[in-house]
């Protein structure tokens, strides 16, 4: 008790001498109200300033030094259902749909399964996440279980000619389409027997079905337009918070299935999870090297397709840094003598957006002190005084412990 008096009266905390000091139990009383009082607002307030810490510590400002800023241009992703009869010819002539072991299989057109086939090519050339019930009248034919879905995919597709030759094959939600990493303007690849319809995604994201800018380029049909670029960059101390406290992703945080994140494949993550959980499959243009669904299981998806394509569980954070390109004008005219051709301005911005730490450790550190200091009058020295007191009230204890029991051994 008497080091808590020394303390108390010794103690830079105000209040606490008056408490010890004050003769009367009235006097007392007010004075431990008050320092009762302090120390509820001073917590509280300390409490409000680390819940600002963890969760609100980043502000976005507006950058306008736009001459030193590098955009990458859009991607375009082509996507047709177009496929020429000679190479259906050629995959049922040579392809086994019914014998996987025996190599090759010769089908021509008299033969009783030859529309069967061509029927199940054609299904497969027109795959989408959407229409998966069209492998309904296959479900049942255990001859395709063990037909390669990705291969035949990828084969059925047109084949690019220069100047073409610049996009890569790659596997969407539509279907095997063609990707560049630029766009700026093309034409139709397709000159000599041209399909009724392409449709050219544009992003930087991998596409998915939730892009917002798609054009649907018919036949003979000339595209222009013209898109605004927003952009959205995340500063040095950003990127080292926790996830927690930044509230966006960075491109390196792995998802379950990929080596990268951006919001498209984190839904293309939860859909593959999904698809996994309620069929024990992926549809063949989720190529991750996972169980890949036969007819049966793309008709068990179309069945459930609330269930895994627009799962309600999947929550996608944003990323810390992205480009989004928004569509300003867009005109079309159709010319008979002209191929179809899409060209593409871009209109770079003067103002963008930073993600910023506003409240970092030094402000949660100066929040504390203010919030101390104005209840309680305290400050760091304070703090250090109650730890030394504790501790030499400890040691004074375990010295008076110790000489006791040596003594009481002598005797």
């Amino acid at each position: 008790m008497d080091l808590l008096r020394i303390f108390a009266s010794e103690s830079s905390i105000h209040g606490l001498a008056h408490l010890v000091r004050s003769p009367h139990w009235l006097e007392k009383a007010f004075w431990l109200t008050m320092l009762v009082f302090s120390v509820v607002c001073s917590v509280s307030i300390c409490n409000m300033h680390w819940e600002r810490f963890q969760k609100n510590a980043t502000v976005l400002n507006v950058e306008t030094n736009y001459l030193s800023w590098v955009f990458r241009p859009p991607a375009a992703t082509v996507c047709s259902d177009h496929v020429s009869e000679d190479m259906l010819n050629q995959l049922l002539q040579r392809y086994d749909m019914i014998d996987s072991f025996s190599g090759y299989w010769q089908m021509e057109r008299n033969h009783s399964d030859y529309g069967y086939y061509r029927r199940f090519l054609l299904t497969v050339n027109h795959a989408r996440f959407d229409n998966l019930n069209t492998f309904a009248p296959f479900a049942s034919d255990k001859n395709l279980a063990s037909v390669s879905l990705v291969d035949l995919a990828r084969e059925l597709k047109y084949p690019l000619a220069p100047p073409w030759k610049t996009f890569a094959p790659v596997l969407t939600e539509v279907g095997v389409c063609y990707s560049s990493t630029k766009l700026y303007g093309f034409q139709s690849p397709y000159t000599d027997r041209p399909p009724t319809e392409m449709y050219i995604h544009v992003e930087q994201d991998v596409m998915t079905t939730d892009s917002s800018i798609h054009y649907v380029l018919r036949e003979h049909d000339i595209i222009s337009s013209s898109l605004s670029v927003e952009q959205v960059v995340a500063s040095k101390a950003l990127k080292q918070l926790s996830r927690l406290r930044r509230k966006c992703r960075l491109p390196g945080e792995r998802l379950t299935h990929f080596g990268l994140y951006t919001i498209n494949l984190c839904r293309i993550n939860c859909r593959i999870e999904a698809a996994l959980e309620l069929c024990k499959c992926v549809p063949f243009f989720y190529n991750i090297g996972k169980t890949s669904c036969t007819p049966a299981g793309l008709y068990c998806l179309s069945r459930n397709h609330a269930g895994w394509y627009k799962s309600k569980n999947c929550t996608c954070q944003p990323l810390c840094e992205s480009i989004s390109f928004r569509q300003v004008l867009v005109k079309r005219k159709v010319l008979e003598q002209a191929n179809s051709k899409l060209e593409t301005q871009i209109i770079y911005p003067r103002m963008r957006m930073k993600r910023d730490v506003l409240f970092d450790i030094s402000n949660l550190i100066v929040s504390f002190g203010g919030a101390a200091a104005l209840f309680l009058g305290c400050s760091f020295i304070s703090f250090v005084e109650v730890l030394f007191f504790v501790l030499e009230y400890v040691t004074k204890k375990v010295y008076r412990y110790y000489h006791r029991d040596r003594n009481r051994d002598r005797s």
